[in-house]
């Protein structure tokens, strides 16, 4: 293998990227090219290097590199240019050479991270809106907001996975950007107090490798989880007889035949996770040439630890009618039901199983609503 490519500490940290370079090439890898998160080696002799971390010049990805002119003065120094990336500039020289260090004064380098400290203002404003979003997704899944986060929510229930991915990649970057103002505001402080940079520092970085990299691997491993959960997802076309806590349409009438409405056709998803079961249906039934009736359904079966009464006001506030409110109906062999009198909505609750559904037939009548909670309950009477 004449290429490889490995992570590489942060830029923040100087003396850890001039060591791990320096031990990389004693192994027979040498630096060729600094990416973003990981740097490009190619084979060589093992051999003892020194590199070395010049901070200068705009903060772009690429470049631009040094002027030629410092380049030229760094190499007659006997110091080799290899590559840059954003505000930092690699060399290297052998470690048995004379090239001199490139400040015999700490309190010189020290002005030359000012550039560092800037980009980190702009960090610090990143930082601070991630964690703005992570503590608005804890409080969303805690029941916050409801009437903002209502849709945050559902994807909680139906995948978690998704949400445990954005808030571990959240937390990452909170992570990582504290680590690094630390880092880089430590180094300031000891090259403006004389304090020399250590070029080989023992231990360091590997508390921001682990707890970065790990978030970073473990919010994939929950995206992999939830591309799992996607794969396993039952579709397919409503059944004429219901095959979990649902009903169709002919549980309250309708026998006219199914139709597609704007593209769609009647169907049922299901997908399960560690939080409930999960059913999505749309049904269509014809009345010679025209849409008749229409149901979807959004039916939850809920783990044993988790109370469906908890959930309610979210499934409620997600909705379509957002400009009615919801109206308490007693109906027999449900727990609570509620439904948009005069509207189109309702939702029910009974033991561990919550719907929300939304029932179009054209008169929008509250007795209508009624009926179809009533074939609802009918049916949860199995999985009772």
């Amino acid at each position: 293998m004449k290429y490889r490519w490995k992570l590489h500490p942060s830029d923040y940290a100087l003396g850890e990227n001039e060591k791990f370079y320096g031990d990389m090439e004693a192994k027979g890898w040498r630096l060729v090219k600094r990416g973003e998160y990981r740097s490009k080696f190619e084979r060589v002799e093992p051999s003892r290097t020194r590199y070395r971390v010049e901070v200068a010049g705009a903060s772009l990805p690429d470049g631009p590199a040094l002027p030629e002119e410092q380049i030229a003065v760094y190499e007659d120094c006997g110091w080799e240019y290899v590559t840059s990336r954003g505000l930092s500039h690699y060399f290297r020289a052998p470690e048995d050479s004379d090239a001199p260090e490139f400040y015999a004064d700490p309190r010189q380098q020290a002005e030359t991270l000012k550039g560092l400290r800037r980009r980190l203002l702009v960090g610090t404003l990143i930082s601070l809106g991630l964690f703005a979003a992570l503590l608005a997704m804890i409080l969303t899944i805690s029941g916050g907001a409801v009437e903002l986060t209502a849709g945050v929510r559902r994807y909680w229930l139906v995948a978690p996975g998704l949400v445990v991915f954005y808030c571990l990649l959240l937390a990452s970057g909170i992570a990582a950007d504290t680590i690094d103002r630390w880092q880089i505001g430590r180094t300031y402080r000891r090259l403006k107090q004389g304090v020399p940079l250590d070029h080989a520092p023992k231990g360091r970085g590997r508390v921001r490798f682990a707890l970065v990299h790990g978030l970073r691997w473990a919010s994939y491993l929950f995206l992999a989880l939830t591309a799992l959960q996607l794969v396993t997802v039952q579709h397919g076309p409503m059944p004429t007889q219901p095959d979990g806590p649902y009903i169709v349409l002919s549980d309250v009438g309708w026998t006219g035949e199914r139709t597609d409405f704007m593209g769609n056709t009647s169907r049922r998803d299901c997908t399960r996770t560690f939080l409930s079961e999960y059913w999505d249906t749309r049904e269509y039934v014809e009345n010679p040439g025209h849409v008749a009736a229409t149901i979807y359904q959004d039916v939850y079966r809920l783990a044993p630890w988790m109370d469906p009464m908890d959930w309610v006001d979210c499934v409620m506030a997600d909705r379509i009618q957002r400009s009615h409110e919801y109206i308490p109906m007693d109906i027999e062999g449900l727990d609570a039901a509620w439904v948009v009198e005069g509207g189109t909505e309702a939702v029910a609750v009974k033991g561990q199983l919550m719907a929300h559904i939304t029932y179009l037939d054209g008169e929008y009548k509250t007795s209508a609503l009624q009926g179809v909670l009533e074939a609802l309950a009918g049916r949860w009477s199995a999985y009772s």
